[in-house]
């Protein structure tokens, strides 16, 4: 029996142990205008200085928690211990994207309450009850995280223009929030000239300090920001000092999640199907934060890390159960927090440690929260217009960083017109069924499902394999020509494209000059998002790659000897096919020989 114990005890050490093991990511080259990495951990000053820009900027944005609290019944201190409990929450989030583990990312990806799902949990609670929110939010996420496992399949439906797609909505809707707050539209119906300027001298301070600023004002750009915006705010009286009043009002110490008065959770199967749409709608916008925050912190980005994208998911899953069972509404990763990485250039996974640490103590203090919350809005606004700024360039990046051909070039085109659509004009929504209305008042959702659908339409009769035969003594044209082409089919990247015919038409310059081909040479051209592959098939001898050290080609210049240039020319352009490729081969079997290059894409 003792021995059997210790072997239960031995599979439990080996699963704990296999889960908070470090799993091996995709090689990172730090960018130059960050100053720390995913891995590296900066100064405690330093880091302490960021996590509370970020708990700062998260609590700002714990308004969406206020609207919803407010929008369900909830009196003045309801809201306050919801606003509370949902901070603490979020800390808990926070920590666990930190984490860099075979289930978490260890990314610095803050959550925020999601302005997406905030519409349909308002209307589940109003509809349904609290209860049958909890269990709509419970249910969605848990069915959710059963598509973790298969997210790296799925690369191919997620390419990075569709994802790009995605970001750019992301910083499109960002405008109007932005936009209203920064010119008095959001509290009033007339523009405000007091209000414009406090959020230009927001914006100007977060740009100033990030762009012309030392490394120390870098790191503090965005909370340079605020302090300006409030300091204009309070000379020019946009501070609300019966709001201010009510605070004062509230007890200091409070512990979270005690003062909310929550039900069971109900499972209501009408509340759950709306619900579990747009959580998959929330599953795609993180999806496209954690592509954003990759493809910034990487200088040599190719392709999208699957695998950090299904632990950022089923991360942002998990809290979400956390969040449904706390009784509160749904979170995202939030766009402002990766705004404020880039413009402070640390990516490092452990701030995501202190501001989750700072949030959570934070929530045991409601009144410093409640200040916070009352951030004037046009402070709030100049860091979202900098916000939807940064995450359309992000996208418009992403987008461009494949080759497009004209389905591609249909598939963001239409995609960003449709989503931006029911941006300008939202009243299209109205005569739309009751059902579908939380969806198409969402142009962010509907330009995200136009993407999804038109890459999966336009791949239908797409062959991931091509094959040529060479037909010209010179094919170095005839070559390129059809590389780009399909490699504009296939989304490919034009520099992988480029090396690739370059390679492959000096392995035909290699072996015309050798006298080894006997006929014509097929090229079969294979592309699966991971590698390009090239394969060179033809009767003769197979390809000799010469080896050998640097060529001195003034002292072959002046030789006589011809055959000596030959073989250095030779030497030299064997050294440009290995570097060109990634992997060469060559091979000869019963008079057919063959040269099979991979190019990492």
């Amino acid at each position: 029996m003792a021995v059997r114990d210790r072997g239960g005890e031995r599979v439990l050490y080996n699963a704990l142990r296999w889960l908070i093991t470090r799993p091996q990511g995709q090689p990172r080259e730090k960018p130059e205008e960050l100053l720390y990495g995913f891995e590296e951990r900066p100064p405690l000053n330093i880091l302490l200085v960021i996590g509370f820009q970020h708990t700062l900027l998260v609590m700002m944005l714990l308004i969406y928690a206020v609207v919803a609290a407010r929008s369900t019944g909830m009196d003045a201190a309801g809201t306050m211990a919801f606003a509370t409990s949902t901070l603490f929450v979020l800390g808990i989030s926070a920590i666990l994207m930190g984490l860099r583990t075979r289930l978490t990312p260890g990314v610095p990806l803050i959550n925020i309450p999601s302005p997406v799902q905030l519409a349909t949990y308002i209307a589940t609670v109003s509809l349904y009850g609290l209860g049958a929110a909890m269990g709509a939010i419970i249910v969605s996420n848990l069915l959710l995280i059963f598509l973790v496992p298969y997210l790296p399949r799925l690369r191919a439906y997620f390419p990075p223009e569709v994802i790009g797609v995605i970001v750019l909505m992301l910083g499109v809707e960002l405008i109007s929030a932005g936009v209203s707050r920064s010119v008095g539209l959001s509290s009033g119906t007339e523009v405000s000239l007091d209000a414009v300027l406090v959020a230009l001298g927001t914006l100007a301070g977060i740009i100033v300090a990030s762009v012309w600023g030392s490394t120390r004002l870098r790191i503090m750009a965005v909370l340079l920001g605020a302090v300006i915006g409030v300091g204009l705010s309070g000379v020019l009286g946009f501070l609300d000092s019966d709001s201010l009043a009510r605070i004062s009002g509230q007890s200091f110490f409070a512990v979270p999640l005690v003062g909310l008065d929550l039900p069971m959770p109900e499972f209501v199967p009408m509340a759950i199907l709306p619900y579990l749409l747009v959580e998959l709608m929330g599953a795609m916008e993180q999806m496209a934060s954690s592509l954003t925050i990759d493809k910034i912190s990487n200088r040599k980005w190719r392709r999208a890390d699957m695998f950090l994208v299904s632990r950022s998911a089923l991360t942002i899953f998990v809290s979400n159960i956390l969040h449904g069972v706390a009784g509160l509404t749904s979170c995202c990763s939030s766009s402002a927090n990766i705004g404020l990485a880039h413009a402070s250039g640390v990516m490092s996974r452990h701030v995501a440690f202190v501001a989750g640490i700072m949030m959570m103590l934070i929530a045991f203090l409601p009144v410093i929260a409640g200040l916070v919350v009352l951030t004037p809005e046009p402070v709030v606004g100049g860091i979202l217009v900098y916000t939807a700024a940064f995450m359309i360039v992000a996208g418009m990046e992403l987008i461009l960083s494949r080759m497009l051909d004209m389905k591609r070039s249909f598939t963001v085109g239409l995609s960003i017109v449709i989503g931006s659509s029911l941006l300008i004009l939202p009243h299209l929504a109205d005569e739309a069924p009751e059902w579908s209305r939380t969806i198409l008042e969402s142009g962010l959702i509907v330009g995200s499902l136009c993407a999804v659908g038109l890459n999966i339409l336009f791949r239908i009769g797409i062959k991931k394999t091509a094959r040529m035969e060479l037909k010209s003594d010179h094919p170095g044209a005839e070559i390129t020509d059809f590389l780009e082409h399909h490699g504009k089919i296939w989304g490919a990247r034009e520099e992988v494209i480029r090396r690739a015919g370059l390679a492959v038409g000096e392995v035909i310059e290699i072996l015309q000059d050798a006298q080894a081909v006997k006929g014509p040479v097929t090229l079969t051209v294979r592309f699966d998002e991971v590698d390009v592959v090239c394969s060179l098939s033809y009767q003769g001898q197979a390809l000799t790659l010469s080896q050998g050290g640097q060529v001195d080609l003034e002292a072959l210049l002046e030789d006589e000897d011809d055959s000596a240039l030959e073989a250095s020319m030779m030497q030299v352009s064997s050294t440009m096919i290995t570097r060109l490729a990634d992997r060469v081969r060559a091979f000869e079997r019963r008079g057919t020989a063959g040269v099979v290059l991979h190019f990492e894409h």
